[in-house]
């Protein structure tokens, strides 16, 4: 089993110096020295340990990396949330499998999403895709995919991907939405294969979720 290591930035605050004497002291002269070296040292620790070797290591940002392993479904031309059963990696925000993502912090996020397409018709039929946050649509978040017919008794696949900024509020949920034209599409899974060749599961849907910076000030 892997073993986990947090790490914390250390806090500090400006240190109290001490008061001058009238005359020069040696010992007062070099206890204001030593007050001053320590908390230079303190910022040196904590300001390397972010742009050091390990750059970044220290810091924790929210982030969401969640996938449905199941297939999707339609009825055509209706909106239908997409939901997700598998949590791949949480910190700030969580998914309860009925609903978007959740976040804890407040900010700008990237949301992108990665769905499979699959249509067994021998006509090409299209699909929508596109973010809500608290199930209102975000404007400029739509993509239109035209998934490719069925050829050769074998069905048709495309992969739809897009990634889009969203600005999100501690409680906001953002939800990936989507709709098809015809209910021969669908959002297809796979379970891991080990033949003709070894390979992993495919979801159907994954959707991540990464902080990218506080909102600029108005």
């Amino acid at each position: 089993m892997a073993t986990t290591f947090r790490h914390a930035l250390r806090t500090f605050v400006a240190p109290s110096l001490p008061n001058s004497p009238v005359d020069y002291n040696q010992g007062q002269f070099d206890k204001f020295n030593n007050v001053l070296r320590l908390y230079f040292n303190q910022i040196d620790s904590t300001v390397g340990a972010m742009i050091g070797g390990t750059g970044g290591s220290y810091l924790s940002f929210p982030y969401a990396a969640i996938q449905r392993t199941t297939n999707v479904t339609f009825t055509a031309n209706t909106a239908t949330q997409i939901t997700f059963d598998q949590n791949d990696f949480l910190n700030g925000c969580a998914n309860d499998g009925t609903d978007g993502i959740a976040v804890d912090y407040y900010g700008i996020y990237n949301y992108q999403f990665s769905v499979q397409l699959k249509n067994v018709d021998t006509q090409i039929h299209s699909a929508w895709i596109w973010l809500r946050v608290n199930n209102v649509d975000v404007d400029g978040t739509g993509s239109k995919f035209d998934v490719i017919s069925s050829h050769g008794g074998t069905p048709g696949y495309i992969i739809a991907a897009c990634n889009f900024y969203v600005s999100l509020a501690p409680g906001d949920t953002v939800e990936l939405w989507a709709a098809v034209n015809n209910t021969q599409v669908t959002f297809e899974a796979a379970p891991a294969q080990v033949s003709p060749f070894p390979m992993p599961a495919i979801p159907s849907v994954v959707a991540t979720l990464t902080y990218v910076s506080t909102p600029p000030a108005a």
